[in-house]
C-alpha cells in the first residue's frame, strides 16, 4: 500500500489495482472516524472493472497520523487529497466521497477543477452552502444541536460523551452504546482530532457559489438518505439545484451511514455515474487520454435519478452573519 508524507505527517493510502485495461483512476474519501477502507466492497468492483482505486486514511484515523501538537484545520485533511490526487496521476479521475470526506473532497476539487472527471458525493457536510442558499430550517436544525454549547465546547470535545452525542446525531439515538468496548476506544483515540475536525465543519460558510465558480462543468452525483438529518439531505439537494450538471438521488428507508450499512444500493450509484461519466469525452481532453466511449460490457446500467432543480465562533454567529450579508436564493 502506498505511503505518503504530508507536511511532515506520515499518511496511509489503500489502493486496488485493476486486473485489466486501465480506465481513469477513482479516488475513495472516507467520512469522519472512518479509515480509506470503509470503501473496499466498491474498491473491488472498480478494480475489477479496470479502474485503479485509492482510498486515503484521512489524518487522526486508520494507519494516518495526527499528532494533536497544534490545533486541527480543514486545510490538513485537504492537503492529504491534494497528495493523493497528485499519487494518482495526472489523468483526469473519479472522486467518490461520504460526509465530511465529500466536503475536502469539494474542496480539493475547487483548487484543481481539471483534475476531476466526476463528483458523486453521499451526504457531504459542505454546511456553507445551506447559509448561502437560505436552507433556514436545516441550519436551525444544526443549532438546536448545539443548543446548551456544549458541542462546540473546546472542554467537551473529544471526550466520551461528545463521541456519544456526535455519532447519535448522524446514526441515530442509542447507536454509540450499541457499539462494543473495541470500537469505543478506537473513536476515542481519534477523539481530540475529530471534535476540531467536527467544529470546523459544523461552522462551514463557504457557499454554493464557490463550488458553482468552480466545478460547474463537472458531472456530479450527489446522494441522500430520506431517513438522515436534513442538515445532510439538503446539502446534497442544494448541491444539485444549483449546479447544471449534478444528479440528486435519495434513497428511501437508509441514513447516513448508507455507503455502509446500504452500500449495494449505493455503490450501484455510483458505479453507473462513473461508467456514465467515462463515456463523457471533454472537447478539450487530448486524445490517448484513459476516457472510453460508451459503456462497456459488466458496467451497471445507469438507475433512474431524481433531479432536483472568516470563521465564527459559534454557529449562531455564522448564521447571522450570513444572514446580514448575503441575499437568499
Amino acid at each position: 500500500m502506498p505511503e505518503l508524507e504530508v507536511e511532515g505527517l506520515h499518511v496511509h493510502v489503500h489502493e486496488w489495482l485493476p486486473n485489466h485495461e486501465t480506465r481513469a483512476c477513482v479516488v475513495c474519501l472516507p467520512s469522519t472516524g472512518m479509515a480509506g477502507s470503509q470503501w473496499r466492497k466498491l474498491a473491488k468492483q472498480l478494480s475489477g472493472l479496470g479502474h485503479r482505486v485509492l482510498a486515503p486514511d484521512l489524518l487522526g484515523y486508520g494507519a494516518s497520523a495526527w499528532p494533536g501538537t497544534r490545533r486541527f484545520e480543514t486545510r490538513d485533511d485537504v492537503a492529504v487529497v491534494a497528495a493523493t490526487l497528485a499519487l494518482a496521476g495526472p489523468a483526469p479521475l473519479h472522486l467518490v466521497a461520504h460526509s465530511y470526506g465529500g466536503r475536502v473532497g469539494l474542496l480539493a476539487a475547487c483548487e484543481q477543477p481539471e483534475r476531476i472527471r466526476s463528483l458523486a458525493l453521499f451526504e457531504p457536510t459542505c454546511f456553507g452552502v445551506l447559509r448561502s442558499a437560505g436552507e433556514h430550517d436545516a441550519i436551525q436544525e444544526l443549532l438546536d444541536y448545539d443548543v446548551d454549547g456544549r458541542f462546540l465546547d473546546d472542554d467537551q470535545g473529544g471526550s466520551e460523551a461528545w463521541i456519544e452525542r456526535f455519532v447519535d446525531y448522524w446514526s441515530g439515538p442509542g447507536s454509540f452504546a450499541e457499539f462494543s468496548p473495541s470500537e469505543r476506544a478506537v473513536w476515542l483515540r481519534a477523539g481530540r482530532k475529530m471534535f476540531e475536525e467536527v467544529r470546523e465543519t459544523s461552522l462551514d460558510a463557504v457557499p454554493h457559489q464557490r463550488y458553482l465558480e468552480r466545478l460547474a462543468r463537472i458531472p456530479m452525483l450527489t446522494m441522500s438518505g430520506a431517513d438522515s438529518t436534513r442538515a445532510g439531505r439538503r446539502c446534497a439537494a442544494v448541491l444539485a439545484t444549483m449546479l447544471p450538471h449534478c444528479d440528486h438521488v435519495e434513497l428511501p428507508g437508509v441514513g447516513h451511514m448508507a455507503p455502509l450499512l446500504a452500500a449495494a444500493e449505493v455503490n450501484a450509484l455510483i458505479l453507473a455515474h462513473v461508467a456514465a461519466s467515462e463515456g463523457r469525452r471533454s472537447a478539450s481532453e487530448p486524445a490517448g487520454s484513459t476516457a472510453l466511449t460508451g459503456r462497456a460490457a459488466g458496467d451497471a446500467p445507469t438507475p433512474p435519478t431524481v433531479r432536483e432543480h472568516g470563521r465564527a465562533t459559534t454557529l449562531q454567529e455564522t448564521t447571522d452573519k450570513r444572514d446580514s450579508e448575503q441575499t437568499f436564493e
